[in-house]
């Protein structure tokens, strides 16, 4: 005691008598008078411990070193027997040589010298010493801090809050020195020292009942610590001023300075934003164990109970009610450290969110707190946590808690929100990826056992099924590893049927990519989900999503799935779908992402027969088989030509691979495959003509074919002997006849070809050779002459030579000779007139190419075109087989190209085809007549039309889309208002009935192949395509025909005809649809009129929008634009039908009285469906309309009714009707949509490997070659 006495005594001599702190406090607040701020700092300057005497100051400072050193020695020896606190002595009763008073007035002066207001320093009467006054500041603080630790403190009034309050100001002198110099560094360790002195404070000080300094002095410390996260370790200090940060927060906790639990939730509540701060987040900055989350797991050791409670209320607060300023990756990381305390949680004390995460991702209508949630889940599930108890482990659970948070997961990926069903999606990816190893455990278990069976397999498959079911993996014998998989198990399975339904067939692009990448997860684990589900019809139709995105995912979720199953059929069957219409891409990336997919594929795949020993190296070969049967060769070619120009990928070593598999059982696609990439082959390509030599058998003469046209591409490649022998043996095969059909045409060619190259090469004074084509047709004809005489015996020979020989007649300048022509038209003529049972198949076969002969030999001669045309008119009148039919077809489209009026003749014969039993005929019919009008040959019109727009509802869907596709293209090059004009007319046209009186529209004994009731259905398909074309104003102004159904059904001549009521249904259908089909597009164009509008429960729905490969050209009646914006052109142009249709509201109930004779039920309900329909949609105009009596009862009751109560009510003036209308299926029906997902022909026929047409039709319709 005499020691801190003797300190006591030195210190009282800087000591200012009889100045209160609290005078000190006054001296130093700011004033608005200059005088009165002058007084007070001249005062405070005159105090003793506050003059700038360097020599004054220095002996200060070390007297309050010695002060503090004599402290800290004495409670560092507490635990010893000597030198340690008296509490009889050594307290603040028996310190004689300074009172309380001075000593806190002595203090308080002292530490604001760190702090001064700027006007008391200006007012300073000598230059300040600032180093020097910081330096007495902080060891002021410093030995004022450790004397409260000197018994008596309290009752003596040393402890004073505050001077406490006025002490804890010098720390933001932290932020003033936030820097790596000297200077910085020596202050920083004096704070060092001060955490040091206020863990003894702490320690022995108790401040139970003084909480507000014990918050400040907290308040400090979070300061200090958010700092570091902020800006980093500025200086070599600060990651020791950091962990003292922590230890004095260690100190604080302890029960005398507060209840633990109330302590615990006040630092919670402080450094809850500080949870926004990543671990590592900057190089220089706090590491990982140094964040605040680490010390509250720490207590978790020393207060489970209470801790376990702060946490869990940190993470309830985090996911339901986190600050609003946060930022969507500020809240991420702030969860991460959620599921940083629920495992420390769930580890030490058995502790878990999950209940309370099961019920905030049940939550109803609160997308935040559903996405905040799926996060955290995220997070649990990527961890391996588990209960580190080893007594009282039957309080553990023995199911794993994973799940129950994959079951609720699962289940939101069937959530109304699309945001919380992609977020789920992502948890389930990224589960299944990176999980922990329970929770992938569990996952793979699942996916794997659970047996889907959404494709069951037809009790009749055909070849395709067969061998699908015969390469699918078999089910699994399985046994669980976890406890919980039966409430699980429903859940994945309804998975795949989910993600197809929720997020594949989204409308969000997001939404679909996300579903993939959770399929392509599910898929790499089970195989079985592509043959036992809707795989392959849900992935194809990606193939031409409107957005690149998806189109690039699914690819690449296809690409990536070849990699692990390398001969799944349905995988490279999609695969080729999508890959073949990334190859014409609008999107460039995706051409080369395609291109690039192909090389990865199919070309790195390629190896030596030898070394072809796995899965992948067939893999190619695969591809490319599906490739020819399911894509137009010339199209892949003419695309990859294109793409292969700025790569590299075809390397001479590649070339010879694929020409060492042209003796393999590969060898047609090694052909293809060498055609594909043909414009980048270097390699000298001698080899292949022996190779082609040796090509003798049927399916060796296909592959002929694709080595003829190799070397018409590469003709570089070749030497001058190998291209002549080539030559000498393909004009030897030509004019002996010894030469397959189908190499005809591609063998003359390649003649041809070689000889341009021959003459190109050839020196200026070279030597003319003779004629190689006027040779070789002498030649031919001399053979084909010397066969005619023994026709049965050679007539294989025959046909070849005639195909030589008209190939030969079309290139030359010459008339054919007469007796060739009459032996074909002879033979031609001689097959018209057998009857079928002689018509076998050789007849047939020989025919189809005498057919295509006599055409070719008749193109120079135009009486001999015009006697052939005739045979053509009669083959397309007495057969219908399709192979002749499509041949006779072809040879009549060619000559009319160049005799335009034999089309005309013969067009009454082709239509007809238009209808025939065989749906081949008809696409090869339809794509004749479309080429001809398209060129301008043909008008459109009459019994042309007629048959063209039956095309559309054609029950093949080829046809179909022929049709569709063929009137995008007729109304963009010729007529824009075609529909306009159809929809007046067509009612009139479908069911023979003339449009004016005394009209006559149709040709002599044309019939419409749409008339009467049978086709009523799909004269109402063709309505609703026609009406999906146009746009409102047109369509309103269709009820202009109201005045026209009057007059027609006062005529009793035409109101008797046979279809005339047709007619009238038809037109009352027409308005019925024109009723909703408005009202839809108003809706959609964001018109709301109160006054027009119909509940929706009453409303049927409008047609669908069409899809991309449906969707006809929309037109307009009126579209020139106002001035300006247009809104009072627009306004103008809506109320112009409409005021027609109030003008013609009176010939409603006049058609109505006209036909009261001839009503029938059917009649009877259709009138009432339209008028009904017309109330409404437009109850403005019929509420006023003429005569009141007859549409009083159609008006709408106010309030919305129920769906059967409308079903009752359109029946009651219908008595004995039939309970369902045979058309009502197609009221809204558009006539593409029936076959959008048609996969199979119908009974009777099969595809030879059903596959689906979508991308072929898709790739050809919409781009012009």
């Amino acid at each position: 005691m005499s020691e801190l006495n003797r300190i006591f005594c030195e210190l009282k001599s800087q000591c200012a008598q009889n100045v209160d702190w609290t005078h000190v406090e006054g001296w130093l607040c700011d004033d608005d008078s200059d005088e009165v701020i002058q007084r007070r700092a001249s005062t405070f300057w005159s105090l003793p411990m506050c003059r700038q005497n360097l020599g004054v100051q220095d002996t200060q400072l070390q007297t309050l070193r010695d002060l503090s050193q004599c402290i800290r020695l004495l409670r560092s020896t507490d635990t010893e027997t000597e030198n340690n606190f008296d509490v009889t002595h050594d307290n603040w009763a028996n310190i004689e040589d300074v009172t309380p008073k001075d000593y806190l007035t002595y203090i308080y002066a002292l530490t604001s010298l760190a702090t001064l207001p700027q006007d008391i320093l200006q007012y300073a009467p000598t230059a300040l010493n600032e180093h020097v006054n910081v330096q007495l500041a902080l060891n002021a603080v410093s030995t004022y801090f450790l004397t409260l630790t000197i018994p008596g403190a309290k009752s003596y009034g040393v402890f004073d809050e505050g001077v406490i309050e006025h002490c804890l100001r010098v720390f933001r002198l932290l932020e003033q020195y936030a820097n790596s110099s000297a200077r910085a560094n020596n202050i920083w360790i004096l704070f060092l020292t001060i955490c040091d002195d206020l863990k003894l404070v702490f320690r022995y000080v108790h401040f139970k009942d003084h909480l507000k300094p014990r918050d400040n002095i907290m308040r400090c410390l979070f300061e200090i610590l958010y700092m570091n996260f902020r800006h980093g370790y500025n200086n070599a200090c600060a990651h020791q001023l950091h962990l003292k940060c922590f230890e004095l927060l260690d100190e604080i906790t302890n029960e005398q300075n507060g209840d633990v639990h109330e302590t615990l939730m006040h630092i919670m509540s402080q450094t809850f934003s500080m949870h926004i701060y990543p671990e590592n987040s900057k190089s220089s900055g706090p590491k990982s164990g140094e964040h605040i989350s680490d010390w509250f797991i720490k207590l978790l050791d020393k207060y489970p109970g209470i801790i376990s409670g702060v946490l869990a209320l940190y993470v309830e607060c985090v996911i339901t009610n986190p600050i609003r300023e946060w930022k969507i990756g500020d809240e991420k990381i702030a969860i991460g450290y959620a599921a940083k305390y629920d495992a420390a949680l769930y580890a030490k004390c058995n502790k878990s969110c999950t209940e309370m995460l099961l019920e905030t991702i049940r939550a109803e209508d609160a997308v935040g707190l559903q996405l905040r949630t799926l996060e955290l889940v995220e997070r649990i599930l990527q961890h391996q946590t588990q209960v580190e108890w080893q007594i009282f482990r039957y309080d553990v659970s023995t199911e794993p808690r994973e799940v129950s948070l994959i079951t609720e997961t699962i289940r939101c990926l069937d959530d109304k929100t699309s945001s919380v069903r992609r977020k789920a999606s992502q948890v389930l990816s990224v589960s299944i990826k990176q999980g922990s190893p329970i929770t992938t455990r569990i996952l793979h278990e699942l996916i794997s056992f659970v047996q889907y069976d959404d494709v069951k397999t037809p009790q009749k498959p055909n070849a395709r099924q067969i061998e699908l079911s015969l390469e699918k993996p078999g089910d699994l014998q399985y046994a669980y590893s976890f406890e919980g998989f039966e409430e699980l198990e429903p859940e994945v399975k309804k998975m795949p049927k989910v993600i197809y339904e929720r997020f594949i067939a989204a409308n969000n692009g997001l939404a679909r990519c996300s579903g993939l990448a959770l399929l392509e997860r599910l898929v790499q684990i089970n195989q079985r989900i592509i043959y036992n589900t809707h795989f392959e019809r849900e992935m194809s139709v990606l193939a031409t999503d409107a957005l690149s995105s998806v189109r690039k995912t699914a690819l690449d979720t296809i690409d990536s799935l070849l990699q692990s199953y390398n001969n799944c059929t349905i995988l490279i069957d999609v695969y080729c779908r999508i890959w073949s219409c990334m190859l014409n891409d609008e999107d460039t990336v995706l051409q080369k992402l395609a291109l690039h997919s192909f090389n990865r594929n199919v070309l790195m795949n390629i190896k030596p027969l030898e070394f072809s020993n796995e899965p992948k190296h067939l893999l190619p070969w695969h591809i490319l088989t599906t490739l020819l049967a399911s894509q137009p060769r010339d199209y892949l070619q003419q695309r990859l030509t294109l793409l292969l120009q700025n790569e590299n990928v075809v390397t001479p070593r590649l070339v010879n691979t694929i020409i060492s598999h042209l003796n393999t059982p590969m060898a047609t696609e090694a052909w293809t495959l060498l055609l594909l990439i043909s414009s980048r082959i270097t390699n000298n390509l001698d080899s292949i003509i022996p190779t082609f030599d040796c090509l003798s058998s049927y399916n060796m003469k296909s592959n002929q074919v694709l080595a003829l046209q190799l070397i018409c591409y590469c003709l570089s490649n070749f030497s001058k002997a190998s291209l002549n022998q080539l030559f000498i043996r393909l004009l030897s095969a030509l004019s002996t006849g010894s030469i397959w059909l189908a190499l005809i045409s591609p063998a003359i060619l390649l003649l041809h070809h070689i000889d341009q190259l021959s003459h190109s090469q050839a020196p200026a004074d070279s030597v003319s050779v003779e004629n190689w084509q006027q040779q070789l047709l002498e030649d031919v004809t001399n053979a084909t002459k010397l066969c005619m005489e023994n026709f049965e015996a050679d007539h294989i020979r025959l046909a070849s030579l005639l195909a030589t020989y008209s190939e030969l007649i079309v290139m030359l300048p010459q008339r054919a000779d007469e007796r060739i022509v009459n032996f074909v038209l002879g033979y031609v003529k001689l097959c018209i007139g057998l009857n079928e049972a002689s018509f076998d198949t050789e007849n047939e076969r020989i025919m189809n190419w005498m057919v295509v002969i006599a055409g070719r030999l008749s193109l120079r001669d135009n009486n001999l075109a015009h006697r052939v045309s005739k045979m053509y008119g009669q083959i397309l009148s007495r057969n219908d087989r399709p192979q002749l039919i499509n041949s006779t077809l072809i040879g009549l489209n060619d000559l009319g190209k160049k005799y335009p009026t034999i089309l005309e003749s013969n067009m009454k014969c082709i239509l007809v085809k238009l209808f025939s039993k065989y749906a081949t005929t008809r696409v090869r019919t339809y794509r004749c007549v479309k080429d001809v009008i398209l060129a301008g040959n043909i008008k459109l019109k009459g019994a042309i039309l007629v048959s063209l727009l039956a095309g559309l509802v054609d029950d093949s869907a080829e046809v179909a889309r022929e049709a569709d596709a063929f009137f995008m293209r007729y109304k963009k090059l010729y007529d824009k208002s075609l529909f306009h004009h159809c929809l007046k007319e067509i009612p009139f046209d479908l069911n023979d009935q003339p449009f004016l009186i005394g009209s006559a529209r149709m040709e002599p004994g044309f019939k419409s192949p749409l008339k009467g009731a049978a086709h009523k259905k799909n004269r109402r398909l063709l309505y609703n395509h026609i009406l999906a074309a146009l746009d409102e104003t047109t369509l309103l102004l269709y009820f202009g025909q109201l005045k026209l159904l009057a007059e027609k059904t006062k005529d009793a001549a035409f109101i008797k005809l046979p279809g005339a009521l047709d007619v009238v249904m038809d037109i009352l259908f027409v308005m019925r649809r024109i009723c909703f089909c408005t009202k839809n597009k108003r809706q959609q164009n964001g018109g709301d009129n109160d006054d027009d509008a119909v509940t929706a429960e009453e409303e049927p729905p409008a047609p669908a929008t069409p899809s991309a490969e449906q969707q006809p050209a929309n037109e307009s009646a009126a579209t020139s634009k106002g001035r300006g914006r247009g809104s009072a052109r627009k306004r103008e142009m809506a109320e112009e039908p409409l005021k027609q249709l109030e003008r013609c509201l009176r010939y409603v109930e006049e058609t109505h009285r006209h036909l009261r004779n001839y009503m029938n039920q059917e009649l009877h309900r259709e009138f009432h469906k339209f008028c009904r329909a017309m109330a409404m949609r437009f109850p403005n105009l019929t509420d006023f309309a003429q005569p009141a009596q007859f549409w009083q009862k159609y008006k709408t009751k106010s309030g919305p009714k129920s769906k059967r109560r409308r079903i009752n009510e359109e029946g009651d003036d219908a008595a004995g009707e039939e309970s369902a209308d045979s058309s009502s299926d197609t009221d809204n029906e558009l006539p593409l949509q029936r076959h959008k997902h048609v996969t199979t022909t119908p009974e009777g026929g099969q595809r030879k490997r059903n596959y689906d047409l979508l991308a072929t039709e898709l790739i050809f319709q919409p781009h012009e070659w």
